[in-house]
């Protein structure tokens, strides 16, 4: 997501999982999740003993996780996979996660970069919204477009694994995509029909930072939308912005701040949404009852993670011990890296995926603490040269 609100779906070139020693600082509050492409980083050896809060996390919790990621690796190849598989294979039978599993599976890495790390938060929205366009209902949620192509280029290139490109081919070239303001105007509007129909275009904002959300209809069903694909272009944080011309201080800047900004300014909020360029396009998700991750596993509450897809392996344990200070609570330790997000760049960022509701929303709007990061690598599969991640 991961905010930047897109989450795509990709595999990774590690083996297990971030875990997330977050310590208890919390940062200037930035209320969109930007990233930091092209850090340096290396790994070196650990314990778990060294992940705060270890003993103390209720590792189990992570077990409906796990299980729901557990059929990806049947259909992949390579030690991963084979060593994923058996530690899956164990919990068949109707075991939990435990400390002892854990220890037993993987060993602890320390991914070290300079500077400190950022978590922050993301949850599942709800908005009113309508099958068809109506007065008070004009702003439309699009799918993935016919001709909107994403290219791998970790398929050219082995020292591009992870970086994707997106655009549309005229003539005999790939061309950037429109904008975020181009298809605002109705650059694609002969292109794609609309999925469904919302009532304010901050709403619709905002469900592309997070990734995914539900709509409720008039007569009381949910419809649920989840990511497809993003225009290629970069994101830019918006928060940025309104703390650099002064329509929000620094101190005060918070997702909840930049809403109502945006909400109180109708002449200038297209303005400002528009310096972000990114463009997330989305397609209903029939059979679930929540946000579903890049892995296409369905979300368990407050139990997963985003993360950069050069650094997580989706469908893999996290862990992200953070303290309680201050109003903000202590998060659980074990997560699933199970999703990514377009802004969500680089060894130094994770998301924290908060459930769904007004509750999830004021934290996800307000978590920004401090982190290390930490990796499992299953006992058998060790790091090449122990110090960098191929």
């Amino acid at each position: 997501m991961s905010a930047g609100g897109a989450r795509g779906i990709a595999a990774l070139s590690l083996l297990l999982a971030v875990a997330l020693a977050v310590t208890a600082v919390l940062l200037v509050p930035s209320p969109e999740r930007g990233g930091e492409p092209g850090v340096e980083y290396s790994l070196v050896r650990g314990s778990f003993t060294d992940l705060p809060g270890w003993s103390t996390d209720d590792v189990a919790a992570i077990t409906p996780s796990w299980l729901r990621h557990c059929g990806r690796w049947k259909w992949r190849k390579g030690d991963l996979a084979r060593a994923m598989q058996t530690a899956c294979d164990d919990l068949s039978d109707g075991q939990t996660v435990t400390h002892r599993f854990l220890q037993d599976h993987f060993d602890v890495w320390t991914l070290q970069a300079d500077g400190p790390g950022l978590l922050t938060g993301y949850y599942e929205p709800t908005y009113q919204g309508r099958r068809q366009a109506e007065p008070g209902f004009d702003t439309p949620i699009l799918p993935r477009p016919d001709d909107l192509i994403t290219v791998d280029l970790g398929a050219f290139r082995p020292d591009l694994k992870g970086t994707r490109i997106a655009g549309r081919i005229e003539g005999k070239a790939l061309r950037p995509y429109a904008d975020r303001s181009a298809i605002r105007r109705g650059a694609l509007s002969d292109h794609v029909d609309p999925i469904l129909w919302l009532s304010d275009p901050v709403d619709l904002f905002f469900l592309q930072i997070q990734g995914s959300g539900r709509v409720a209809l008039p007569d009381g069903d949910v419809a649920y939308v989840g990511y497809a694909a993003q225009n290629g272009q970069p994101y830019r944080a918006i928060g940025r912005d309104l703390i650099a011309n002064g329509a929000i201080p620094r101190e005060e800047m918070s997702m909840q701040a930049i809403r109502q900004w945006l909400t109180a300014n109708p002449d200038q909020a297209h303005t400002i949404m528009d310096r972000n360029p990114s463009y997330v396009f989305f397609q209903e998700r029939t059979g679930v009852s929540g946000a579903v991750g890049g892995a296409g596993a369905e979300w368990v509450r407050r139990r997963p993670m985003a993360g950069d897809r050069k650094v997580c392996q989706l469908g893999r344990p996290s862990g992200v011990p953070a303290p309680a200070q201050g109003p903000a609570p202590a998060l659980p330790r074990l997560a699933i890296a199970g999703d990514t997000g377009g802004a969500i760049r680089g060894p130094r960022r994770a998301d924290f995926f908060m459930g769904a509701g007004d509750e999830a929303a004021r934290l996800a709007g307000s978590m920004n603490r401090a982190l290390d990061l930490w990796l499992l690598y299953p006992k058998d599969l060790t790091p090449e040269g122990a110090a960098r991640v191929q």
